[in-house]
C-alpha cells in the first residue's frame, strides 16, 4: 500500500493559483469552456484565439447526442432576423486582455442563394469610437439533438465568420473566429429560427463569437468574444454564480453600468436600450 500525504494531495488537485478548486485535473469542469473559474487548469488565460478549441470541444460534446443535419438543411429557410440580428438591442463582449467592453449591433443579414453562407452587416462600439463592418458567416455543422431533448428540432449551430471593418474609420481591422448558436428546426415548414427557450435560465449564452479581432495598421491581435449574455474563455472576468458579474479589477474597463439596470429603460414591461448607438 502506498501512502499519499496530505499535502502531496493538495498539491495535485490545486489548479492555477486557486486555492479554493479541489476538483482533479481531468474533471469536466476544467474543460468547459463557460466554466470560467475552472479554465486555467488546461487554457492559457494569456492566449488570445480560442475559436478552434471552441469548436471541437463543443462539437465533440454534442456529437455524442446528436445527429448531423448540415446538408439536409441547404433547401431550409433561415430566419435570419432573429438567429443573427440583433434588432433594438446590443450584444455585448470583451477585446483584449484587459476585458475591455466592445458592442456589437448587427443590422441586415442575408444568405447567399444555394448556400449555406450568410452576408452580414453591423457596427462595432468600443469606448466611443463606433466602426461599420461587413462580412460573411458560413455554416460549419448543425447538430440537432436526438437524446434527452427538451422538444423535437432543438439543434446547434457553428459557424465560421469573418467581419471587416471600414477602412477608412479609425482603429479598425478584422473580425474572426467561431459562432454557435440554439435553434430550433421545423422539418415540417423546412424553417430555422432561434431558440431562446433557455433565455431566463442560469448560466444563458447563445449566438456567441469566439475568435480574434486583428488590426489593418499594426497587425496586433487581440481576443475578442462577444454573444447574448455569457461569454465562454473568460477566465478570472465573470465571477459570476447564475449571472453574468464583471470581475472589480475589470469594472472600469467600460462595465461600471454594466447590470444595474440604467442602461435600460422600460416601457409596459419591456425594457429598452435608452442609448441607440448605432442608429
Amino acid at each position: 500500500m502506498i501512502l499519499i500525504s496530505a499535502n502531496t494531495f493538495a498539491q495535485e488537485s490545486k489548479y492555477c493559483d486557486a486555492e479554493w478548486c479541489s476538483l482533479p485535473k481531468n474533471h469536466e469542469a476544467h474543460f468547459d469552456p463557460y466554466y470560467n473559474g475552472h479554465l486555467c487548469e488546461n487554457f492559457d488565460s494569456k492566449q488570445a484565439d480560442f475559436s478552434a478549441k471552441y469548436l471541437r470541444l463543443q462539437t465533440d460534446r454534442l456529437s455524442k447526442i446528436a445527429i448531423d443535419k448540415t446538408e439536409q438543411l441547404v433547401q431550409y429557410k433561415f430566419d435570419t432576423d432573429s438567429l443573427f440580428n440583433t434588432g433594438e438591442f446590443q450584444q455585448n463582449g470583451i477585446i483584449g486582455l484587459d476585458y475591455k467592453r466592445i458592442r456589437f449591433h448587427i443590422s441586415d443579414t442575408k444568405q447567399k442563394e444555394g448556400e449555406l453562407e450568410f452576408i452580414i452587416s453591423g457596427k462595432s462600439n468600443v469606448s466611443g469610437n463606433i466602426c461599420d463592418f461587413k462580412g460573411s458567416l458560413k455554416i460549419l455543422k448543425v447538430f440537432e439533438i436526438t437524446e434527452n431533448y427538451d422538444f423535437p428540432g432543438q439543434a446547434s449551430l457553428f459557424a465560421e465568420y469573418e467581419f471587416y471593418e471600414d477602412s477608412t474609420q479609425n482603429h479598425v481591422g478584422i473580425f474572426k473566429g467561431t459562432f454557435e448558436c440554439s435553434i430550433v428546426i421545423d422539418h415540417e415548414t423546412k424553417e430555422i429560427k432561434l431558440d431562446e427557450s433557455f433565455a431566463i435560465a442560469d448560466g444563458y449564452y447563445n449566438r456567441t463569437y469566439v475568435g480574434t479581432w486583428k488590426s489593418y495598421k499594426s497587425g496586433t491581435l487581440k481576443k475578442c468574444i462577444w454573444g447574448d449574455y455569457r461569454l465562454p474563455f473568460t477566465f478570472d472576468f465573470d465571477g459570476g454564480d447564475g449571472e453574468m458579474m464583471v470581475n472589480e479589477k475589470y469594472i472600469e474597463n467600460g462595465w461600471t453600468t454594466f447590470g444595474d439596470g440604467s442602461e435600460y429603460e422600460y416601457s409596459k414591461g419591456k425594457p429598452r436600450l435608452k442609448n441607440q448607438w448605432w442608429k
